[in-house]
């Protein structure tokens, strides 16, 4: 006769029953993961579905290109050691510089022998300080300058060849990047036209009381420009400080663009000048240093805000 009770086990021996706690950790566990799932599941479903970027075509190269954003900082002397001609020109050289970041022209769907279209043009922040008695003060007066052009992608392709088996597919990626390119070109065209504004507009600190902390001014600078990215910085005086020097901050071995005005005619004078303005930034840790005459200064200005003092 079977005893069914105690089928399968060893005769005289109880069967060990699993402890209450292992079975409650483990329905909790699965109770949390498939909580998790759930969430998963939903945050999936409401994410926006995102298009691929424009380089991502059939493995085919990028469609844009993008520059690295550059941040520029002058230091503008408008104080009356100097003739009261140079702020004005420096001014105008500055805001025509930034009105000259805007593209002009149709951006062309093609380019003879497989060129890229348009380069990348970075995205530009330009701050403007003047020189004066307080010249490292952190008060906002109105004497500064804060402005931004965005930067526009390069278009590195033409239009695809309706030849092509993939013709659909590359297509559908170049005309995303061709919209990228000339939406961003509309957007800076309308930023350095009012950048450019904004400058023209700046009040020159042209005050009888003012004297020149010309090395404070770029102190200045130096201890607000973040130090990632690439930098540039420029100065327009005479170099013809009257305050003792205040040196602080560090150029990171940024270039720097020096227009030096010269009214005394001397040139052994305003060479001295220059040598001893160079050996303080050098311990500032300035990189390449550059200096033009006022009358050329407007070229070498645009060149400045255009490369971010690395082109000619």
């Amino acid at each position: 006769m079977f005893d069914y009770g105690s089928f399968g086990s060893s005769p005289g021996r109880r069967r060990r029953r699993r402890p209450p706690w292992l079975a409650v950790a483990v329905t909790v566990l699965l109770l949390v993961a498939g909580a998790y799932l759930v969430m998963r599941h939903d945050d999936a479903a409401a994410a926006p579905a995102q298009p691929p970027p424009a380089h991502a075509v059939a493995g085919r190269p990028a469609v844009t290109t993008q520059a690295v954003p550059v941040t520029l900082g002058a230091c503008l002397d408008a104080t009356m050691s100097l003739v009261s001609s140079f702020p004005v020109a420096i001014r105008r050289d500055l805001a025509l510089g930034v009105a000259s970041l805007a593209p002009t022209g149709i951006l062309p769907t093609s380019a003879a022998d497989g060129r890229a279209i348009s380069a990348a043009q970075p995205a530009i922040h330009l701050i403007v300080r003047q020189v004066d008695t307080f010249s490292y003060s952190s008060v906002p007066t109105r004497f500064q300058a804060d402005v931004s052009v965005p930067g526009v992608p390069g278009l590195a392709e033409s239009r695809p060849s309706p030849l092509s088996g993939t013709y659909d597919t590359q297509l559908e990626g170049w005309s995303r990047g061709y919209q990228e390119v000339a939406a961003a070109r509309h957007a800076a065209s309308v930023a350095a036209g009012e950048a450019a504004q904004a400058l023209a507009a700046m009040p020159l600190d042209q005050s009888a009381r003012s004297l020149s902390g010309i090395s404070a001014c770029v102190s200045g600078l130096l201890s607000t420009t973040p130090a990632t990215g690439r930098r540039s910085y420029l100065l327009a005086s005479d170099l013809q400080e009257n305050v003792p020097p205040q040196l602080a901050g560090s150029f990171h071995h940024a270039p720097l663009l020096i227009v030096q005005a010269c009214d005394s005619g001397n040139a052994t004078y305003c060479q001295g000048l220059l040598a001893h303005f160079e050996m303080e930034m050098r311990r500032l840790d300035v990189g390449t240093v550059t200096v033009v005459r006022p009358e050329v200064a407007q070229q070498a200005i645009a060149n400045w805000i255009h490369t971010g003092g690395s082109g000619p």
